[in-house]
This record gives C-alpha cells, sequence and structure tokens, in this order.
C-alpha cells in the first residue's frame, strides 16, 4: 500500500473513531486501524497527521495518542509490550524528524504528547542511535520559542527519569547549563518552564547522589561544581516573593529541591544555607495567617493552581514542602544548630498549622472512621498530622529537646491568651491544637510545665462547657490521661468521672473513641505511678460501655475500642472476672466475625489472653469458646474464612497454657486436644500444620499425663497421637516451613515422656533425618538439629535413653 493510500486509510479510520454515534461503530474502526498498523509505514503516517495544520486538532491529538501505543510496541523487540512488525531504520529518522518538528506546536497538550513520544525514542536510541538529541534540545531551550522550549522541557523531565548512572555523564554537563539559563531569565521563562526546569534539576541530582555510592567523585565533577549558581538561582526566585499565590508550583519546585540538597550534600550546602533560610523562614511567617483564614476557618478564597502535569498545587502542598525544608534542617547535623534562635516562632506556627481544618471537622464528625484514620495514621496524612510529626521530630532530637520544651509551653500560652479574647466559633479549634501540641511533651518529668494548674485552668472549664465540641472535648480527655499521673487525687477522680460519662452511647462517636484513647493514657499513666487503685471504682463501668462499643463499628475504629479494652481488663483481675461472661461472648463473637484480618485478630488475642490467664474468667471462657470451637475443629474447613481454623488453634494455645501445669479441664483434653491432631494431620496448609504443632506443644507442656492416660474410642492414646502428628510435619512431600517449629515440639515431647516411647523414638529420629535431607531453610534445619542436639545431651546422664546416633 503506497504512503498516500495509506494515509488516506488511517484518516478514515480517525473521522470513523471520532464520529462513531455507536460503540459498535466505534469499535469496527478501531478495529481496522489495528489492521493497518502492521503496515510499514503506519507509524510514520501517525506522525505526518500529528505535525500536520492542515487537520484538526481533535485528529492529532488521536494520531499522537495511537503513535504513542505504536511506539510502545514496533519501536524496540526488546519492548515489553513488542509485536511484530519492528519499525525499519528509515521508518525510524522519519519519525524523529516529524516528532522534533513538532515539538514546538502551539498547542499544549499536543507539546505534552510528542514529548513522551520523543522520549520513549530516546529511552532506545540514545546515545548511539540518536546522537544528535542533546544537541537538538538544547538548542530549542535557547530558541526563544515559548512552545519549543515548553516541549523541550517535557522531553528532558520525561528523559531524565530513564536516565542511568552511567549515562548521567554525558547528560548532566550539557543540561544543566540550559537549566540555569532557564531560572536566571523569568523575564524570557515563565514560572511553569521554570519549576520544570528545577525538576529535571532534582531528577539528576538524585541519580548522581545514588550513584555517588559506587562512583564517589561523580558529585565531585558533575554536580558540586554547579550547585552554587543553583542554589543562588534558587534564593533569588524565593526571594521575589513571599505569598504562595506567586507561582505557588515553581515554589514549591524549589522548596523539595533544596530540602534535597540539603539532606543529600549537607556539607556543600552549608555555605548557602542561611541565605536560603532566610526567604523560606519569610514565606513561611508571611502564609500562616493566610493558611489558617483560607483553609482551616474556609473563609475566603483558597489559592491553587495547576503545574505541567496537571496535577492540583494547593496551599497545603506548598506547607508540606516548607515543612520538609525545615525537616532538613532537623535531621542535619551540621545545620540543625541554626533553629534554637527560631524555635519559638516557629512552634507558634505549626500549632496553628496543627488545627483541624473545616473540611476535616466536617468529614470526622460525619463518619468517625475517617476520624481515626488521619488520627492513627493508617492511610491519610495532612499538614495537621505533618506539623505534629516535625515537632514531635524536634522534641525527639536530644540537642533540640530543652529547646522545643520550652518553646511548647510558650506557644500554648500565648495562643490561649489570644483566645480568651477571641468569640470566633472557631476558636475552638487552637486550643485543641494546642492540647494536641502538649502531649507531645507533658510525659517527661522535671519540667516546668504545671500539669495541675493547667488541668484546673484549662482542661477542667473545657470539659464543664455544655456546648463544647466533641473533638476538643475528646482531646481534653486525651491529654488529661497523659497527666494522670501529675494531678491531685480530687482533680484525677472528676476526670475519671467525665471519662465514664463520654464513654456514654449517647454521647458523639468521635468523642467516644477519643474517650477510649484517653482510657488507654490514663491507665498506663497511673500504672506506671502505681495509682490504678484510683481507676477500680469506675472499672465496672469502663469495662461495660468499651464492650458495649465493639457493636457495629467499622473495623479501623474497632482496633481501637479492642486495644483499649484488653488494657483495662489487666487493671484488676478480681473486676474482671466478674465480667468474664461479657468479655469472653464479646471477643469470640468478634473473632469469628474479624479473625481474616491480621490487625483485628492479633489484638483479639491479646484479649484472650487476658482471659486465659485469669483463673476467675476461665469457667466463662471456656464455656463460651470451647463449643465453637470444636464446631469450627469439626468442619474441616468447609464454609470457614480463610485463616480462621489457624486463629482458633493461636485462641486454643492460649486457653491451654492459661489453664497452668496439671490444670487443663479433662473436658479440654477430651474434646479439643484429639480435633486437634486430626485437623493438623489433614492439612497440608502451613499456617495450619504450624499452629496444630504448636496447639499440641501446649497440651503436652501442661496436660501430658493427661495424655497418656487418655485413649480414643480405638484404643490409641494421646502419645500416640502426637507421634502421629509430629510424623506428619516432618514429612518431606510437606512444606519444609511445617517443620519450623518441630524441634519445641520434639523436645518438650521427650521431657515429658522420658524413656517411655520405645519404638516411637526410632520413629521420630528417623522423620527428623529424612526431613533434613530435603529441607534448605537455615530456620528450619536449625530446629530440626536442636533434637539431635538436645538428646546428645541428655543422653549422657540418662542411661534409659538409647543413643541417637544409633539411627543415622
Amino acid at each position: 500500500m503506497s504512503r498516500s493510500a495509506l494515509r488516506e486509510a488511517v484518516s478514515g479510520c480517525l473521522e470513523a473513531v471520532l464520529t462513531a454515534v455507536s460503540g459498535a461503530e466505534r469499535r469496527a474502526a478501531e478495529q481496522e486501524m489495528k489492521a493497518l498498523e502492521v503496515t510499514v509505514e503506519y507509524g510514520v503516517v501517525l506522525a505526518e497527521l500529528t505535525a500536520s495544520g492542515e487537520v484538526g486538532l481533535a485528529y492529532r491529538q488521536l494520531a499522537s495518542v495511537l503513535l504513542r501505543q505504536y511506539l510502545d510496541c514496533h519501536w524496540s523487540s526488546l519492548a515489553e509490550k513488542f509485536a511484530e512488525p519492528v519499525a525499519t531504520d528509515h521508518v525510524k529518522e522519519e519519525i524523529k524528524h516529524l516528532l522534533l518538528a513538532t515539538l514546538g506546536d502551539r498547542e499544549r497538550r499536543l507539546r505534552a504528547t510528542v514529548a513522551y513520544c520523543v522520549a520513549v525514542i530516546a529511552h532506545w536510541d540514545w546515545p548511539d542511535a540518536w546522537p544528535q538529541l542533546l544537541p537538538r534540545l538544547e538548542a530549542a531551550l535557547s530558541s526563544g520559542n515559548t512552545g519549543l522550549v515548553h516541549g523541550a522541557m517535557r522531553v528532558l523531565a520525561e528523559f531524565c527519569r530513564d536516565v542511568s548512572d552511567l549515562q548521567v555523564p554525558h547528560v548532566a554537563p550539557v543540561i544543566f547549563p540550559q537549566l540555569l539559563r532557564v531560572l536566571v531569565n523569568p523575564q524570557v521563562y515563565g514560572a511553569r518552564t521554570q519549576s520544570r526546569a528545577v525538576h529535571i534539576f532534582h531528577t539528576l541530582a538524585s541519580i548522581i547522589y545514588a550513584a555517588s555510592e559506587t562512583t564517589p567523585t561523580l558529585a565531585a565533577s558533575l554536580l558540586l561544581p554547579a550547585l552554587p549558581q543553583f542554589v543562588r538561582a534558587f534564593i533569588n526566585v524565593l526571594s521575589s516573593g513571599e505569598d504562595w499565590a506567586t507561582d505557588p508550583g515553581l515554589r514549591r519546585e524549589l522548596l523539595m529541591t533544596s530540602s534535597s540538597l540539603l539532606r543529600w550534600f549537607p556539607a556543600a550546602m552549608a555555605t548557602f544555607v542561611m541565605d536560603l533560610v532566610t526567604p523560606v523562614w519569610n514565606i513561611f511567617l508571611a502564609n500562616t495567617p493566610l493558611y489558617v483564614v483560607s483553609v482551616v476557618n474556609c473563609e475566603g478564597d483558597k489559592s491553587e493552581d495547576c503545574d505541567s502535569d496537571g496535577e492540583l498545587i494547593t496551599m497545603e502542598t506548598c506547607v508540606f514542602a516548607v515543612f520538609e525544608f525545615i525537616s532538613g534542617l532537623v535531621e542535619s547535623r551540621q545545620l540543625r544548630d541554626l533553629l534554637p534562635p527560631i524555635l519559638p516562632t516557629l512552634t507558634l506556627h505549626l500549632i496553628s498549622h496543627m488545627q483541624p481544618t473545616h473540611s476535616q471537622v466536617e468529614r470526622w464528625l460525619g463518619d468517625v472512621a475517617q476520624f481515626v484514620d488521619e488520627e492513627e495514621q493508617i492511610f491519610s496524612y495532612s499538614v495537621r498530622l505533618s506539623a505534629h510529626d516535625l515537632l514531635e521530630a524536634m522534641w525527639e532530637e536530644p540537642s533540640l529537646r530543652n529547646h522545643t520544651h520550652s518553646a511548647i509551653t510558650a506557644a500554648v500560652e500565648k495562643h490561649l491568651q489570644t483566645t480568651r479574647s477571641n468569640s470566633s466559633p472557631n476558636a475552638w479549634k487552637i486550643e485543641e491544637a494546642c492540647m494536641l501540641a502538649l502531649g507531645c511533651v507533658i510525659m517527661t518529668p522535671n519540667t516546668s510545665f504545671s500539669a495541675q494548674q493547667f488541668t484546673e485552668s484549662v482542661v477542667m472549664s473545657t470539659l464543664q462547657s455544655p456546648s463544647g465540641n466533641p473533638l476538643l472535648l475528646g482531646r481534653s480527655l486525651w491529654l488529661a490521661g497523659k497527666m494522670a499521673g501529675r494531678l491531685k487525687p480530687g482533680t484525677l477522680d472528676q476526670l475519671l468521672q467525665s471519662l465514664v460519662t463520654a464513654l456514654l452511647p449517647t454521647q458523639h462517636s468521635v468523642l467516644r473513641v477519643l474517650a477510649a484513647k484517653a482510657t488507654c493514657n490514663f491507665c498506663s499513666e497511673l500504672q506506671a505511678t502505681n495509682c490504678t487503685s484510683r481507676l477500680l471504682p469506675i472499672l465496672p463501668s469502663l469495662i461495660s460501655l468499651l464492650a458495649a462499643m465493639t457493636a457495629d463499628l467499622p473495623d479501623i475504629v474497632l482496633l481501637v475500642v479492642i486495644d483499649t479494652l484488653q488494657l483495662v481488663t489487666r487493671v484488676d483481675e478480681s473486676v474482671t472476672a466478674r465480667h468474664a461472661l461479657q468479655l469472653s461472648e464479646v471477643a469470640l463473637s468478634l473473632f469469628l466475625k474479624h479473625s481474616h484480618d491480621p490487625g483485628l485478630s492479633s489484638s483479639l488475642e491479646d484479649l484472650f489472653s487476658v482471659l486465659a490467664n485469669n483463673p476467675g474468667c476461665h469457667a466463662d471462657f471456656h464455656r463460651s469458646f470451647l463449643p465453637s470451637a470444636v464446631q469450627l475443629l469439626e468442619s474441616n474447613e468447609t464454609g470457614i474464612s480463610l485463616g480462621l481454623l489457624p486463629a482458633v488453634l493461636d485462641v486454643l494455645v492460649l486457653l491451654v497454657r492459661g489453664c497452668g501445669l496439671g490444670n487443663v479441664p479433662n473436658e479440654v483434653v477430651r474434646e479439643i486436644f484429639p480435633r486437634v491432631v486430626r485437623v493438623g494431620v489433614a492439612s497440608d496448609d502451613v499456617a495450619m500444620l504450624q499452629n496444630a504443632g504448636e496447639c499440641v506443644r501446649a497440651f503436652v507442656s501442661m496436660a501430658m499425663e493427661d495424655l497418656v492416660q487418655w485413649c480414643d474410642r480405638e484404643g490409641e492414646s494421646g502419645v500416640l497421637y502426637v507421634v502421629r502428628l509430629a510424623v506428619h510435619l516432618l514429612d518431606p512431600s510437606r512444606p519444609e516451613s511445617s517443620a519450623a517449629f518441630i524441634g519445641r515440639l520434639l523436645i518438650v515431647f521427650f521431657k515429658k515422656v522420658g524413656g517411655m516411647l520405645g519404638d516411637h523414638l526410632q520413629l521420630l529420629l528417623r522423620s527428623v533425618l529424612s526431613k533434613m535431607q530435603s529441607v534448605k531453610t537455615a530456620s528450619v534445619m536449625q530446629s530440626l538439629l536442636l533434637v539431635y542436639a538436645y538428646l546428645l545431651q541428655t543422653e549422657v546422664s540418662h542411661t534409659h535413653w538409647p543413643h541417637p546416633l544409633s539411627y543415622i
């Protein structure tokens, strides 16, 4: 097919796709286009249509998208999506020429697609098959043509992501001067082009830094000579205005790049850091009030922009960049000495950024799961959390700790003084932020901060407010819990009553969750000061209310409540025993529903551990759990959620060990032990095998005498059951990790049964030896060797043991 005929056919398909009125018509046109894709000059025709000014923009854009797909599939046989045929050398040269000629097209979106196509080709052809690429891009950057400069920058941005440490010495010397030219000529190049230049510099600097680990001279030869000029250019741009509305994308990119340079090359950056800190500091101070007004209180217009990739640049993203820069100062041993003089002001502004925003408050009060998600930093992250993390980082740095403590207490006092004279409906937010900030420091002993005075003047007055915001009320209790060990008995008793009130079902769900977290704080602090007796009057109410909270909660919230509940039930065994039935039923119900969730399952096992280790809970716990355990063990995994049976075995381990040596009830031995062995022997699942082995080991440790006496209907003893499971775990055909803990089981078994094993010992040792021949994992081999090591050691003093090596 001639090129003109092919062009006509491709144009017809493009028109059919764009004008199709039904899905069937569009698919038919796409199929016809797919058939044309195998023709030799298909890619050239698409490039011609992309470059042509004679066809409509929609046709050109569609042609450019199809060209991208063509390059991914047909340019190189090494490509992941490669499909025959591979483009010929002649076709490749024509496409390269057409794309470079289109790089300066007046349509911005088309330039972006063309730039991506050039970068894809560069990935395969540069430098050997396309040595003239960088000179052409260098010329484009120097052309003064705005569109051409933008297109060239887009190519470099895509291209530099794929540059290797072997290629960067050839790229950086050519590209750095052009990037610097863009930065120092704002009257010629726009903010977005300059932002792209900074991004490319950042990318190349990161490659050089990573490569410096293996080639230490690379940074000294490529980056450090150019660094002073770039940093001075950064400082000039950052100093040109303090409002984020002035080129927010460029400022963010400059701050992010500066932060990286401070971390990567602190010695080289030390010369410029003071000049760099000054404009960053001024920007931070000038924009804090704007952030509070527009984002926290949602008053006035929010400053938003998009970068050249279409990514939304908000004030929040710019604040993140400032915090990242300051964090770099905290982490740097050479630079953190700059912080003490500015810590008071810095902390004052950080607390302002820790206020919950208008949108956060709406989301949290409408959905408690979203509140917990951000409070626990599970999936969400925000300016509030970033400011808090930065404050904690300063507090955790030993050389800054005293300065940070003084700065936080002074900032809190100043904010609260301002709030007292502020009648704004948003005034509560700064109080909540102050309490959150104080949570970083109040646990430190020998500080000037008076927990008692703050509680009386701020916390108690907040809790007594009839119309307090649930977030503020909950944060007050949370902070009070952290200070519990330093409060007077009378004040503490009032707070504990407020805590019970906050947990009532009639309260807002956010307040109840924060009250649960506050309960953890009270328990931990009072335990640390040996004052848990103060909790006894309200302990029954805490257990009942927390247990009731577990009904119909989202998983993410449930985890907080369960963790609190298992902590509360450890305070006093006698009080917990009186609630054993309620706790057992709640734990079992949640366990059956959430055993698939690793986090919840682990927390529930902690709660089961409390019940299992409290003698006063045994009767109710066994009565509640054992029937379900028997039913599940009999089910053979049919219709059971994945992971439930291994989890059941984990709980049974807790139950058996909690009974104590020789005190395992006959019912447990009779009903549970044989079923555990049968389930283990019938399974090939690694988790099932390992957990069955551990459960049997618990029986061997706690009830071996009962196992020796017990027999099933066929007359097989518990000893034979243990041997049968051990041999199954040691079967070479089973996964080797199934024997990961077999050494512990057999050693305990040998200790308990002494020389009573007879021929079973030979069977076990030969099984161990057989397993050793197929095992490759070191930890499993170690578990197997321990068996022989134990027998060799005990054989010396126990003449009734046959020599273990006699079986090898």
